[in-house]
């Protein structure tokens, strides 16, 4: 597995996606299951699908009852986001640092969340590019598209070096391989206290 193998799987996903176009797609089996090659263009799917439903949650046409039921399915999205990326960062870190640096340095996210920005980062750039290239656009929604994308593009190239350098970082040792937990206590019944006071 290699930086440049994860950047393709995240915008296969992508580009899969849109040719369904679909937001109730399942995420199909692209590759052999329990793979990192699976992992990862799953967690894109998740990413894309989540992407447009948190478009769709934005129509004021919506009804109110769809309109709850698309914020509860993002919210579901967001905690199969959250455990994909912990997941990732574990086999990332199995692979990279199977002896666990104790003496290297921290940072302040993970190699795995580092990405998943980066698989943000992607999406945005797939829409921008739909955007710039609209026919039934203005020129002023076309230029500010076109520049908004080309700041998109800049921030790709500074992510992918620094997730380079952290990847090498981590595997010389320079860098301890540390996990971070999300913790996402709304989700929880047990933590959020508007579930578990009984207004849930």
């Amino acid at each position: 597995m290699t930086l440049d193998r994860i950047l393709s799987l995240l915008e296969s996903a992508i580009e899969d996606y849109h040719v369904l176009d679909r937001w109730d797609a399942p995420c199909p089996p692209a590759y052999k299951p329990g793979t990192m090659d699976q992992a990862w263009y799953a967690k894109a799917w998740i990413d894309t699908v989540q992407w447009h439903l948190e478009d769709e949650v934005r129509r004021r046409d919506l009804p109110s009852d769809q309109l709850l039921e698309i914020k509860r399915r993002i919210d579901a999205l967001n905690q199969e986001r959250t455990d994909a990326v912990e997941a990732l960062d574990l086999r990332l870190a199995e692979l990279l640092q199977p002896v666990p640096a104790v003496n290297g340095a921290v940072r302040t996210e993970s190699l795995a969340w580092a990405l998943d920005r980066l698989c943000i980062l992607q999406l945005k750039r797939y829409h921008l590019r739909v955007e710039v290239e609209r026919s039934d656009a203005s020129d002023d929604h076309l230029a500010a598209c076109g520049q908004r994308l080309a700041a998109a593009d800049g921030q790709h190239t500074d992510l992918m070096a620094a997730c380079a350098a952290l990847w090498a970082d981590v595997q010389t040792g320079q860098v301890r391989y540390t996990p971070y937990r999300q913790f996402k206590l709304y989700n929880d019944p047990a933590t959020n206290p508007a579930l578990y006071g009984g207004q849930g």
